[in-house]
């Protein structure tokens, strides 16, 4: 996609895990494995987490503060030394790893979508599963300590109280935090058994949303189920006064651009346009962002002339503190248009 603005996301966060030390090696020391299949044995063995710690020894200045600030200290060692495998990827630059290494290493990093360093994923000790991520955290070893113990003992709690979800009745708000980790982790099993839960919840309306969403994700939007879910949704907020259009119309629009469809522009933000005709003069929070959206989609097929019209709204919408950067996309929508017009000519 071509960009007409330029939007910045960035999101860093990191986990460490650590190693149970051998006979004979000081407590004030962590042993640091480098293979994954052995730490995962180990891990099995000992029913241990398995701290996954991505680093750049010889570049990454946040992951060398990391470690003598924290993980090398004997603080650290001596307060979860016994509580992690712990396992060391490295990433060097001026160096090379062995072939089989380097090969484990970039799997993992993309196993675990690892795009800053450092980063730690925590593994828990059976299923190898997920169960947390963090970076570099000011405060020292024993801070540091605390702060991964509460990590698995927070997961703990959650998987405690997923296992009694049929069995307790847990209000709308203890539902979505479950839904939460469970979203954040990508536990597909756990979130379907939530939202079967939460739909009977006093917060329904919110994991109705949620079950359309689902079932949008995964190309059955079009099925006699999500039709009748999103039309009684749309029933119990006509005024769209908790903005069920807004998500509603989102959905729709983001599983077009999940599934990859090749509609024509007017049917792929079609469900955007019927908003914003409809709730946009009430929403101004987010119809100018939505007219924007609409002008990329114009400006990908090459329809300038939509995308311009587009942006030219969204401009007029827009707070002063986003018309800077719209202005420009403005121009650039201009300038393509000027482009293909001596292109004709000539």
């Amino acid at each position: 996609m071509r960009p007409v603005l330029t939007y910045m996301c960035s999101m860093m966060v990191g986990v460490t895990f650590f190693i149970t030390p051998a006979k004979g090696i000081s407590t004030d020391s962590l042993q640091w494995m480098t293979n994954y299949e052995e730490a995962e044995n180990l891990s099995r063995a000992t029913f241990k987490p398995i701290i996954l710690f991505f680093t750049g020894s010889d570049w990454c200045n946040w992951c060398s503060k990391l470690e003598q600030e924290s993980l090398d200290t004997p603080e650290f060692a001596q307060a979860v030394g016994d509580k992690f495998i712990f396992m060391r990827l490295d990433f060097p630059v001026n160096s090379t790893l062995p072939t089989p290494l380097a090969v484990q290493n970039k799997q993992l990093q993309k196993k675990y979508n690892i795009r800053s360093f450092p980063t730690l994923i925590i593994l828990d000790g059976q299923q190898q599963k997920q169960i947390g991520i963090t970076g570099y955290r000011a405060g020292g070893g024993k801070m540091y300590a605390a702060h991964l113990s509460k990590i698995v003992a927070d997961y703990f709690d959650y998987q405690k109280k997923l296992e009694a979800i049929n069995k307790q009745k847990y209000s709308g708000a203890e539902l979505k935090k479950l839904y939460a980790v469970a979203q954040n982790f990508g536990y597909e099993s756990d979130i379907n058994q939530i939202i079967k839960v939460g739909v009977n919840s006093e917060d329904s309306h919110f994991f109705m949303i949620e079950r359309y969403r689902k079932m949008t994700q995964e190309g059955l939007s079009g099925l006699a189920e999500a039709t009748a879910l999103k039309k009684e949704l749309q029933l119990m907020d006509p005024n769209n006064e908790k903005m069920t259009h807004y998500h509603l119309a989102l959905i729709d629009f983001e599983g077009y651009t999940e599934a990859g469809d090749k509609r024509s522009a007017d049917l792929a933000v079609a469900s955007l346009v019927n908003y914003i005709q409809k709730f946009g003069p009430k929403d101004k929070e987010h119809l100018w962002r939505l007219q924007m959206i609409i002008s990329q989609i114009y400006f990908d097929r090459n329809n300038l002339a939509e995308a311009l019209n587009f942006a030219e709204s969204s401009f007029t919408s827009a707070p002063p503190t986003a018309k800077i950067e719209i202005s420009t996309a403005i121009k650039n929508i201009k300038s393509q248009m000027a482009t293909e017009t001596a292109v004709v000519r000539h």
